[in-house]
């Protein structure tokens, strides 16, 4: 007989954005490994986008369990001049405001709400968490973050229930991209970290997404205890390449201020007076910054800016292109940021043109891969030299990258890898 998982998840479907990718994807494959989940969430959270295509990938028969919550966003969006159906995406919370009303509206989301906004939904879902654990004779609870406050129902639910707690975290908690730009008290900054450091040390077992971000947490650890990286991998599966006209340029997700791709433009601007032209198509929520540069490098022609789409046709757009452009934030603490389209990206089997920390984890998994280069934030030339390689085999109607080692990326696999520490973590409390 199988073992119950209860998933403490706040994004999930109709959520959009890459946060729900994540959970979605360990529950369609976790009953393949002689694991059962249960998943709690939220009826009615604020989203950073909906998309209600990714309610037809829940497995058919999945306990679902959805509570209310209290969130802070409606004020934010009633003095901030939004309207109240606006999403809220975490990429406005590392952006420059100049409105006033805005910034003050940051400083208390970053000043009181600690140790994030959805905090609220705290009470409410350790009371309905001991409801599911004892009427579905849970095993193991298993909480996934951002927002961390998840991680802070896992702890309070694994106090009160005894069962073993695994926390799983996509992102990191203090040095999360967000957090890094901004003003916060000290007594703010003082019970975030504590907060922080009692989840740590309480989970039974920790999960994240990249070798850095588990170096980071393994340090925050006061005694010894499995830390376990299980990537983000991908799940689709590629198709043969277009017949552009012309080579396509595509991002999907966020571009926010800390994630502009600075050499892109310059270098394709030299190209363009070679005679080497590509189009770009930028899917998602576009910093203003970024479209200005477009307009100023005169590109606005071949560039083509679509709104929020659904993860179906966005992944459609990845295939129907030549290129897949991917941007790491541009701050202190980023050589552990592993985005989600990463994989994506490897999945589609098309080249990619990586804008980052050459010395970070995704330049690790992209020469592992063989799947594209990584270029440091203000190389224009070899931005430049890697476009016209790729273009000469556009030209010839060739694939650029060999994308060698990537099925160890599967979604499948790496699942796999998942339950096998949930297992570990159950055999280390019964003391096998």
């Amino acid at each position: 007989m199988g073992k119950k998982v209860l998933i403490v998840t706040y994004y999930w479907p109709p959520s959009g954005g890459p946060g729900v990718q994540r959970v979605l994807n360990f529950v369609k494959y976790l009953p393949l490994y002689g694991w059962e989940p249960v998943v709690l969430t939220v009826r009615e959270g604020e989203y950073p986008a909906k998309d209600v295509s990714l309610e037809k990938e829940i497995p058919s028969g999945l306990k679902v369990f959805k509570t209310k919550t209290f969130e802070p966003f409606a004020l934010f969006k009633l003095v901030s001049g939004k309207k109240q159906n606006d999403s809220i995406g975490t990429y406005i919370l590392s952006e420059k405001s100049p409105n006033l009303i805005t910034r003050i509206s940051k400083w208390i989301r970053f000043n009181l709400f600690i140790p994030d906004a959805r905090v609220g939904w705290k009470k409410i879902a350790v009371r309905e968490g001991k409801k599911i654990v004892r009427e579905e004779s849970v095993d193991l609870i298993l909480t996934s973050s951002p927002p961390h406050s998840v991680q802070l129902i896992g702890q309070v639910l694994a106090q009160k229930t005894g069962l073993p707690w695994v926390a799983d975290y996509r992102d990191p908690w203090k040095e999360i991209v967000y957090n890094q730009n901004q003003q916060r008290t000290a007594w703010a900054e003082k019970r975030d970290g504590r907060l922080e450091r009692m989840a740590i040390n309480r989970a039974d077992g920790i999960v994240t997404i990249s070798r850095d971000i588990q170096r980071l947490l393994e340090g925050k650890c006061e005694r010894v205890k499995p830390v376990k990286v299980v990537f983000n991998g991908y799940d689709n599966k590629p198709e043969p390449l277009p017949r552009n006209e012309c080579p396509i340029i595509t991002y999907t997700g966020a571009l926010s201020e800390t994630r502009v791709p600075t050499p892109l433009l310059p270098a394709l601007a030299q190209l363009r007076e070679e005679g080497v032209r590509f189009r770009l198509k930028f899917i998602g929520n576009i910093c203003p910054e970024f479209r200005r540069l477009v307009e100023e490098h005169g590109f606005g022609p071949d560039t083509e800016f679509i709104p929020y789409l659904p993860h179906s046709e966005s992944v459609r757009n990845i295939n129907g292109s030549d290129v897949l452009l991917l941007v790491i934030d541009n701050v202190p603490n980023n050589k552990g940021i592993l985005t989600g389209k990463l994989f994506e990206y490897i999945g589609a089997r098309r080249p990619i043109l990586a804008i980052g920390n050459t010395e970070g984890e995704a330049r690790q998994i992209i020469d592992e891969c063989q799947c594209g280069e990584m270029l440091d934030y203000a190389d224009v030339e070899g931005v430049k030299r890697v476009l016209r390689e790729w273009y000469a085999c556009w030209r010839e109607g060739k694939v650029a990258c060999s994308f060698a080692n990537s099925s160890a990326y599967s979604r499948k696999s790496l699942t796999g890898e998942l339950a096998r520490f949930l297992d570990e973590i159950i055999a280390r409390r019964e003391g096998k």
